[in-house]
């Protein structure tokens, strides 16, 4: 199984990168049902008091990196990116075999 950790830093005013951040999370925790090679999805969406971290994590297991893969690439998954895209200021990333 394979672990594809991604954090996100939006740029934009509170109010838009929270209600970017929901809508990105309730469009990516909906394609488990859209997308075979997906596994599992959770996101979070930071809510802590400290400055400079990171607004939105992501966590997407999937069985093997083929399936990963085949995740990344899919339509559905490019749609949500879509939703942030445009007020992404950096993105870290780490895939792991667990």
């Amino acid at each position: 199984m394979v672990k594809h950790i991604v954090m996100f830093r939006l740029s934009g005013e509170s109010s838009e990168r929270n209600a970017m951040a929901s809508e990105f999370k309730t469009a990516i925790e909906a394609l488990p049902a859209k997308i075979e090679s997906l596994t599992q999805v959770e996101v979070g969406i930071n809510d802590g008091p400290a400055a400079g971290n990171w607004h939105i994590a992501l966590t997407a297991v999937c069985p093997d990196y083929d399936a990963l893969a085949d995740y990344s690439a899919h339509p559905e998954h490019l749609k949500c990116v879509a939703i942030i895209k445009p007020n992404i200021e950096a993105r870290a990333c780490v895939d792991y075999m667990e």
